[in-house]
């Protein structure tokens, strides 16, 4: 099968793989899939299948990552912005996915949420007989307008949750199917942290993730009351300008991104975890990307219960869960003064995970679903 795959990668995630270039060399374009550890792996995955994959990660034509990582990086930041404002780059940009995919001739082309490309080239690629999928990983309440959409297009969207309700009425027509998130366990493992990176990134309590005013009510909330109760705690993330008057903002470390982000939920001795705010039933499938990586990296993961927990992990053994904002305090409190307690169960999510929850189980059910669109 020969699989295209189009994604628009944030400027984070650039400038980390730009980072990661400077010192190590190579090719920029693999540093920069890299720093996208779910494609990697599925790329890497398919391959090793036998399948053929044409990756295509940017979201400029003029001035593409690749091209961006050679100018210094004011300067880039600075073209890019201008380039986007005008939109004749974007134009430009739709322009060569279409030529890009005429040439690749494909079988499937996988556009995961969160792309660049616009209703009128997904339209466009189906006039042409594209098979089009997509991998929709939040609920339709929660995606930009701009996603919601491109969504009757796809003639398949995979969900890692029971989101199908919601994708309907926001316009999927296509066929919806339930896979499971996975994790990579050459990216999320353990690591041996020095002194100097644990006082950059050590804390009793780590969140990584978004608290949004828009999105994250719930949980914002949560953590908010944690932080008014003394919890030690880093965040890491956007949405700076969201925190002014909150007391996340005294504590909100940036954003954290590739080989960094994992050094950080390494260093932590619970790593805190919630859902995005999502509708009743939603999440009686599936869990997040965080509540596998966690445990992948060997840390001790406080979750907030929802139902699905039982289908991944056993409570109490493998991993803790709460509700309420005081059963997620005292459970805070209680493992930080419970080390051997908290290392056992961190030990045996860590080996569940690696048993049952990676990539490398769950991309055949996926390429079963893309050979059933052909």
């Amino acid at each position: 099968m020969k699989i295209y795959l189009y994604y628009k990668v944030d400027r984070g995630y650039a400038e980390s793989a730009h980072a990661a270039w400077r010192r190590q060399g190579g090719s920029f374009d693999d540093h920069l899939l890299r720093t996208q550890h779910t494609l990697h792996t599925w790329v890497r995955e398919w391959r090793r299948l036998g399948h053929t994959v044409h990756v295509d990660l940017r979201s400029s034509f003029l001035l593409p990552q690749a091209r961006r990582a050679r100018l210094p990086l004011a300067a880039g930041k600075l073209l890019r912005a201008a380039l986007w404002a005008s939109q004749v780059d974007v134009a430009l940009l739709q322009q060569d996915v279409l030529r890009q995919v005429a040439r690749f001739d494909p079988d499937v082309v996988f556009v995961p949420l969160g792309s660049s490309l616009r209703p009128g080239t997904l339209r466009a690629l189906k006039a042409r007989g594209r098979r089009l999928a997509q991998w929709c990983g939040l609920p339709a309440t929660t995606m930009l307008e701009r996603d919601r959409a491109n969504l009757p297009y796809f003639d398949l969207i995979l969900q890692p949750a029971n989101l199908a309700d919601g994708l309907r009425a926001a316009g999927a027509v296509g066929r919806i199917e339930y896979v499971p998130i996975g994790i990579d366990p050459e990216v999320h493992r353990p690591l041996a942290l020095t002194d100097a990176e644990r006082a950059r990134y050590g804390a009793d309590v780590c969140f990584i993730g978004g608290l949004s005013q828009r999105f994250h009510q719930s949980r914002r909330a949560m953590v908010e009351h944690a932080l008014r109760q003394g919890v030690q705690m880093k965040i890491w993330g956007g949405y700076r300008e969201h925190f002014v008057g909150s007391p996340i903002l005294d504590v909100w470390q940036g954003q954290v991104w590739g080989e960094e982000q994992v050094k950080a939920l390494c260093a932590a001795r619970i790593g805190l975890n919630f859902h995005v705010d999502h509708q009743p039933g939603e999440l009686d499938q599936g869990l997040n990307v965080r509540a596998f990586e966690l445990p992948a990296c060997g840390v001790f993961q406080l979750l907030q219960r929802v139902p699905s927990v039982p289908q991944f992990f056993e409570e109490g053994r493998e991993i803790v869960c709460f509700e309420t904002p005081a059963e997620m305090l005292e459970k805070i409190r209680y493992y930080l003064a419970q080390p051997e307690e908290r290392a056992r169960i961190a030990q045996a999510g860590h080996a569940r995970v690696l048993r049952d929850h990676t990539w490398a189980s769950r991309v055949q059910p996926m390429l079963a679903l893309f050979a059933a669109l052909l």
